[in-house]
C-alpha cells in the first residue's frame, strides 16, 4: 500500500483529452448535452487558456431544476429552475466555483486527504497556471489499486 500511496496523480490520471470539460459562457443546450452523458464537467475559462474556474455536478444539475416553491433557494433573486428560460448561458450561475485541485506532482495520499478533507469524488488535475492538465477520480484510484493487487497475487 505504501507504494500505491507514494504513486504521483501524473502516473496515473486522466488526460485532458478524456476529461470532460466545457467554458464558462456554455451555452445551456451544451450544458445539459454534457451532463447527459457524465456525471460532471470541469469548467474552464475558454478552451485556449483552459484555465479551471468551476465544476459542474449532477447534484449542481438537480439544484437548478427543483420545481420553483417546493425550494426556496434563489439565484440573484430568480428561482434557480427559471434561469434556463431567461439566460443563454447557465454554467457560471449554477457551478461551483473555484473547485478543489490538484498538481501532477502530488500523491495518490495528498489526494486521498483532499477526497476526505473536502467530501469530493474527483479533483481537476492542473498546472501552475490552473490549466487542466486532466482529473482523478476515486472510482480511478479503485481501478489502479485493483490493478496493483491482482498483480501481487
Amino acid at each position: 500500500m505504501e507504494e500505491f500511496y507514494r504513486t504521483k496523480v501524473k502516473a496515473i490520471m486522466i488526460p485532458a483529452h478524456d476529461t470532460p470539460f466545457m467554458e464558462e459562457n456554455a451555452s445551456w443546450v451544451e450544458f445539459l448535452s454534457k451532463l447527459s452523458l457524465r456525471a460532471h464537467a470541469w469548467v474552464v475559462n475558454n478552451t485556449e487558456d483552459m484555465k479551471v474556474v468551476g465544476v459542474i455536478t449532477e447534484h449542481d444539475m438537480l439544484h437548478s431544476i427543483i420545481p420553483p416553491g417546493q425550494k426556496k433557494e434563489r439565484m440573484f433573486g430568480t428561482p434557480r429552475a427559471e434561469i434556463f428560460c431567461l439566460k443563454e448561458s447557465v454554467v457560471q450561475d449554477i457551478m461551483t466555483h473555484n473547485p478543489v485541485v490538484c498538481s501532477p506532482e502530488e500523491t495518490v495520499a495528498d489526494v486521498l486527504r483532499k477526497f476526505s478533507s473536502f467530501n469530493i469524488r474527483r479533483l481537476a488535475v492542473v498546472d501552475e497556471n490552473k490549466r487542466l492538465l486532466g482529473e482523478i477520480t476515486i472510482q480511478l484510484l479503485v481501478k489502479n489499486l485493483r490493478y496493483k493487487f491482482l498483480n501481487t497475487l
